[in-house]
């Protein structure tokens, strides 16, 4: 019997592939949950989106802004139940298949990055259709909700935020459910507040969302140019990259009781 030699080379480049293979089965699992439910979410607003005008056209009123002011909201709040509910079911099998904590979260920000940049490109299109809609009512349409200064930009600064802000809270999201697995639920709780501050600045940075407003009432938000605001969100982008490889990096699976 004749044994085989097995080179480095052959042993990385198999490595290689079983990570990839990991990675897309990561991202492609998260990231189909995450979009098939989020294209559910996008149609809801787009029938909102068109319908509320109709029908405050129909009963005499006249509107300045419209729902998707609604979405601006909804959506990074949408995608952080959605990446922490696909994280969950997905840990448990990849750890124990044999993948890694590297393989999980380099699928994990894929999937993230990939969510916010489509529901970002769905966010513009939903605002060219509301004011396209406002337009041919003969009503003056207002983008509320966005503190950035774009001007001329406007749209694809939105979409950018929009995008940005997603998938922070994806990624913030995905951390709260491996520090939960790692801590129980006293000092996995505790350990949400950076997460937390990580949605603050986020919202700080894009001029969008619940913390925006809170933030906004209580006069610590001023003006800021689009290209100042969206380079910090990406900052806090990377910040919560970082932190979600970190849960990762040390979580425990703890046995059931």
């Amino acid at each position: 019997m004749t044994a085989t030699t097995v080179t480095r080379a052959e042993r990385d480049t198999f490595a290689a592939r079983v990570h990839a293979r990991a990675v897309r089965r990561v991202a492609r699992y998260v990231g189909s949950v995450t979009l098939v439910i989020g294209a559910v979410f996008w149609g809801i607003f787009l029938v909102v989106t068109v319908a509320v005008p109709l029908i405050v056209r129909q009963a005499g009123g006249v509107m300045g802004g419209g729902a998707m002011t609604g979405a601006e909201y909804a959506a990074p709040w949408f995608a952080l139940s959605l990446g922490t509910i696909a994280l969950a079911t997905v840990v448990v099998p990849h750890l124990a298949a044999g993948g890694t904590r590297r393989s999980m979260f380099v699928g994990a920000l894929v999937a993230a990055l990939v969510a916010g940049v489509a529901y970002g490109v769905a966010a513009m299109l939903l605002l060219l259709v509301e004011r396209s809609l406002f337009g041919a009512l003969g009503w003056e349409w207002e983008q509320l909700g966005s503190g950035l200064d774009a001007g001329d930009a406007w749209l694809v600064v939105s979409g950018a935020g929009t995008a940005i802000g997603v998938a922070v809270y994806m990624l913030v999201g995905m951390a709260a459910q491996a520090t939960y697995r790692t801590n129980g639920v006293w000092r996995g709780t505790a350990l949400l507040l950076p997460g937390l501050a990580l949605l603050v600045l986020v919202d700080h940075a894009t001029r969008s969302g619940a913390f925006a407003d809170a933030l906004g009432g209580l006069g610590l938000v001023g003006d800021q140019p689009a290209g100042a605001g969206l380079l910090l969100a990406l900052v806090v982008l990377a910040l919560a990259a970082a932190w979600l490889w970190w849960q990762l990096r040390v979580l425990r699976l703890r046995p059931t009781r």
